[in-house]
């Protein structure tokens, strides 16, 4: 092992502390212990965090369960929403599907679109008595193409 100016001095530095050592006596020590413990602390720090711990635990426990949670697609296929989509393509107002609805029940359709969609079933719903105003029945059937336009 080479020696150098380090490995000299290690052994001087540790009989210093020896020696220091030596010196003090067991009531120095005793009272250099209590003067650091009975000091007044201030437990504000230990507080701040002790929160920040609990803080950090409760943001974990939330990020889990935010990613265990199930995914589920939103409902594509929303009756009224459909009916709403089709009435606008269409151009009908809202009289006509109003009496559309009354017509779908009577046929025993669960919804008008079945009529829009068949334009036998609305033709037949015609050639029937109903409760729905024949006038805009018809007016709903010239526009969807069931019934040709009266030539004046």
């Amino acid at each position: 092992m080479p020696v150098n100016d380090a490995t000299i001095n290690m052994p001087i530095f540790n009989l210093s502390i020896l020696a220091q050592a030596k010196n003090l006596r067991q009531e120095d020590v005793f009272k250099s212990i209590s003067d650091n413990v009975s000091g007044s602390s201030d437990p504000t720090m230990l507080y701040w965090v002790g929160g920040g711990a609990v803080v950090f635990v409760l943001l974990l426990a939330a990020i889990s369960a935010y990613k265990k949670r199930e995914l589920r697609p939103k409902a594509v296929n929303h009756q009224g929403r459909l009916m709403k989509e089709i009435l606008k393509r269409v151009q009908l107002k809202k009289a006509e599907a109003k009496q559309l609805k009354i017509l779908a029940a009577e046929q025993g359709c669960a919804s008008p679109l079945t009529l829009i969609l068949c334009p036998s079933l609305m033709a037949k719903g015609l050639g029937q008595k109903s409760k729905a105003d024949r006038k805009l029945i018809m007016s709903v059937a010239r526009k969807m193409g069931v019934v040709r336009k009266k030539v004046a």
